[in-house]
Parts: C-alpha cells; sequence; structure tokens
C-alpha cells in the first residue's frame, strides 16, 4: 500500500509540473500574442502621425513654390482629377486648369517658363494647419490660413488673407490634394486704412482673373470683408471639438523575464507614441483657438478650456473657468463679430514641449495680429506662453498667457504711434490682476522662456 501511494504521489506530483508548463505555456503565448496587437496597432498610430506631417508638408510646399512663381510644380501637389475652388470665381477642374489658375492669379507668365517676372511679389504664406486624418488612413482634412503679401515694384503693393479648407487622398501611399476651397477674405492696397477701410463688395462678385478665365463651375457665393463670413469648417461644423490623444496611464509593472522586458519596452514605445500624438493634439488646439476668436465664436473658444483653466491677455488680469474665459474673450467685440471688424490673431512658430507622463504640456507660439474697427486699422503683435492638461485624452488649455509686444496704428506704423495694453475691465472684472506687470513697445519686455536652450541645455538667463 505504501509503494502504491508513494507512486501515486510521483505520478500526480509530475502531473502537477506538467499542468504548471502547460499553463505556463499558454500564458507565455497569450502575453506574446498581446504584444504582436499592441504591435500593429502602435504601427497604425505611427503611420497617422507620419501622416500628418507629410500633409503639413504639402500645404507649406504650396506656399513655398507658389511664392517664387513655380506654379507647374504647385500643381503636381494636387490628384489628377483635383478641384480648386477659388473665391468666388469657381471651381477649376483637373491639374492643367488648377496650374493656369495659379499662374494667373500668382502674375506669372502664361509661357513655359517657371518663376515669377522681375519685380512681382507673391509671398502667400501658409499658416495654422488643423489637420484631421480618416481611421482608415486613406483621406485625410487640414484647415489652413494664407496670409498675402503681394505686388509689383514700384507700380502697387497690397495685403491678402483667406482661409482654406482641404480634402486629401491617399493615392499608391502618395497623399496629395484632392480639393482646396480658397475662401479669399479680402485684398486691400497697402496704406490709406487697409483693410480697415474696404468697400462692401457685391456677394459673388467674380475678380479680374475670375472674368478673363472662367471657372469650370460656379461655386456657392459668399460674402468677402467687409461683411463678416465663417468659413465652412470641416471639423464637428465649428463647435468645439475634443482634441484627442491618448489618456495618460502609468504603465504595469512587468515581469522580469525576457517576455516582460518586451513587454516593457512594447510600454515605453506607446508612451513616446502618445506623446508625438499629443504633440500634434496641441499645435490642433491651439490653431482652433485661433480660428475661433478669429470670427467671434467666443462660446466655442471658451470651451477649450480645462475646467479651471485661466486667461490672461496683456494687462487686463487673469479669467480662470471656461465661463469666465468666454466674458473676457467678449471684450474683443460682439458674437462673430460685426461688419468691418477684423480680429486675425496668427497662430505660429510653435515650440512644444510634452511632459514625461503625457499628463501636461507647455508651449511658445507667436501671433501677429491684423485688427480693424469702425474703419481704423491697427497692427499688433505679442507672444503666448501656454500649459496645457491631458483630460483623460482630450487636451484643453490649462492656461493661456498672451504677452503683448506691441500695438500700432496701421497707418503711422508701430513705430510712430505704439498704443497701450489695455487696463482690466471695470465691467467685467478679472478673477486675478495681471501675474506680470509689464510695459509693452517701445519698452522691451523678456517674455519667460517655459524651456531651455535646445542646444547647450541651459536655461535662459534673462535680462
Amino acid at each position: 500500500m505504501k509503494n502504491s501511494l508513494h507512486g501515486f504521489s510521483v505520478s500526480f506530483g509530475i502531473l502537477c509540473f506538467a499542468l504548471a508548463g502547460s499553463v505556463a505555456a499558454q500564458s507565455d503565448a497569450a502575453r506574446v500574442a498581446a504584444l504582436k496587437t499592441r504591435v500593429a496597432a502602435m504601427a497604425k498610430e505611427t503611420t497617422q502621425v507620419e501622416d500628418i506631417t507629410k500633409i503639413q508638408r504639402i500645404g507649406r510646399s504650396f506656399g513655398y513654390y507658389t511664392d517664387k512663381g513655380f506654379f507647374g510644380e504647385a500643381a503636381d501637389l494636387f490628384a489628377d482629377g483635383a478641384t480648386f475652388q477659388w473665391g468666388n470665381d469657381g471651381i477649376y477642374k483637373g491639374k492643367a486648369r488648377i496650374k493656369e489658375l495659379l499662374t494667373r492669379q500668382g502674375g506669372g507668365s502664361m509661357k513655359e517658363v517657371a518663376g515669377l517676372p522681375f519685380g512681382r511679389l507673391n509671398l502667400r504664406m501658409q499658416l495654422q494647419p488643423v489637420v484631421t486624418v480618416a481611421d482608415d488612413g486613406k483621406t485625410a482634412h487640414a484647415r489652413w490660413r494664407e496670409w498675402d503679401l503681394l505686388g509689383q515694384y514700384q507700380k502697387e503693393i497690397s495685403w491678402g488673407d483667406a482661409i482654406m479648407e482641404d480634402d486629401y487622398v491617399k493615392d499608391s501611399g502618395v497623399w496629395k490634394i484632392a480639393a482646396r476651397r480658397y475662401y479669399q477674405n479680402f485684398v486691400s492696397p497697402y496704406g490709406d486704412g487697409g483693410w480697415a477701410r474696404l468697400k462692401p463688395v457685391n456677394n459673388g462678385q467674380l475678380s479680374k482673373v475670375g472674368q478673363e478665365f472662367p471657372a469650370d463651375a460656379k461655386a456657392e457665393p459668399y460674402p468677402m470683408f467687409p461683411a463678416s463670413y465663417i468659413p465652412p469648417y470641416h471639423y464637428a461644423k465649428g463647435k468645439p471639438t475634443a482634441i484627442q490623444s491618448d489618456a495618460p496611464v502609468t504603465p504595469p509593472k512587468r515581469a522580469d523575464d525576457k517576455i516582460g522586458k518586451l513587454e516593457a519596452l512594447a510600454d515605453a514605445k506607446a508612451l513616446a507614441l502618445a506623446r508625438a500624438h499629443s504633440v500634434r493634439a496641441i499645435e490642433n488646439l491651439q490653431a482652433m483657438y485661433g480660428y475661433y476668436i478669429d470670427k467671434g465664436q467666443w462660446a466655442q473658444a471658451s470651451q477649450l478650456f480645462s475646467k479651471d483653466g485661466s486667461y490672461e491677455f496683456g494687462q487686463s488680469g487673469v479669467y480662470i473657468s471656461p465661463d469666465h474665459v468666454e466674458k473676457a474673450l467678449r471684450l474683443m467685440g460682439p458674437k462673430d463679430l460685426e461688419a468691418g471688424q477684423l480680429n486675425n490673431f496668427v497662430m505660429v512658430q510653435p515650440i512644444i514641449h510634452i511632459s514625461d507622463d503625457n499628463r501636461t504640456a507647455k508651449a511658445r507660439w507667436r501671433s501677429d495680429v491684423l485688427l480693424s474697427r469702425a474703419g481704423k486699422g491697427r497692427w499688433g503683435g505679442g507672444v503666448y506662453e501656454n500649459e496645457y492638461v491631458n483630460d483623460n485624452g482630450t487636451w484643453k488649455f490649462s492656461k493661456l498667457h498672451y504677452y503683448v509686444t506691441f500695438w500700432g496704428d496701421y497707418d503711422e506704423g508701430w513705430q510712430a504711434k505704439p498704443f497701450p495694453m489695455d487696463p482690466p475691465s471695470k465691467e467685467t472684472p478679472p478673477d486675478q490682476p495681471p501675474t506680470l506687470v509689464y510695459e509693452s513697445f517701445p519698452t522691451t519686455q523678456v517674455v519667460p522662456f517655459h524651456y531651455a536652450n535646445p542646444v547647450t541645455q541651459e536655461p535662459h538667463k534673462g535680462e
């Protein structure tokens, strides 16, 4: 009996060992399968981040090509059957027609010669992109701002402003513009009040090029400045859109084995990818904020702030919470602006830093400002030093602070007639006084840097 029990015990031990090995093998197989799934998902996300960069390059390349009269190369950025709606002139179809449109509008030669004639200025700056890529990675949309400096040597000089809404398609792995809707806001001569004294134009009025070079199809007419018009948004019809990234997570503790080390490596790669997504999300967030305040959409702009987010503009004090931010923004004018009011805050030159854990971020932006109201034009310029919070995967402003560099009269220039900053409002008082007391131009104010020198890693020493 004893020997029988001993044999049973040995057999049971061998069985348990075999079962344990089988369970361990199954567990390892499950972990490897989960790793493969994660890696595939991260590869897809990486492609999406790279796609956004490629689309931004297309839009910016368009500006560099048209700047110097390389209109054929600009047209090559479009798909074969692409369309281009130029303001109220109408819709032009196909690359050949688009090339001729760009050449005529850019003042180039209709002969097969690249470049601009002597003395022609055609600077069309492509700014402030909001790019969204479809889940299937085959199509995308983007909103751009164009700021134009145009003219002919010793003959004429003019400004221009436009909003573009683009559709993109991935053709054999290459992104191309499938459709561009170019909503020209105005072109005004420089001097004599500029954009501030433009006269109303007929709704749907064609440009000189549109009259001489008829479009292939009509476009839905829209009013140009000084009328107030909001070009349609491709995202949520202009409502505040959640600027999504990945929700911040704390990586789990991994086993100290071969698979565990691979899992830890995958965790690190996932966090790096999430932080890359966050950079793009914050670019979109800031750009959307700019588009909203351009058109007096104060409610939409305020909803981009966290529940305790703060807003500070120059020396006007600090407003806290979305409701109070909206009240502060209303100080700039009525909802959707009034006729003849221009409120362009151009968002450019970002330097963005995401925290190691992907929970917060900081960014520095430049904003050049074009304003007008009641027939008076104004220049402005300043720097944002902002902070952001990742609210369970949705990026929001936790602190928006605009430091005014200068305000200046359009006709006399900022050097001759700089304006002081506005003090805190008595009608809509801030929640807190200004965090930093300073003066704008002609005084030089160094805006604190949130980052060290990218090369030396030394912090800014200040003055």
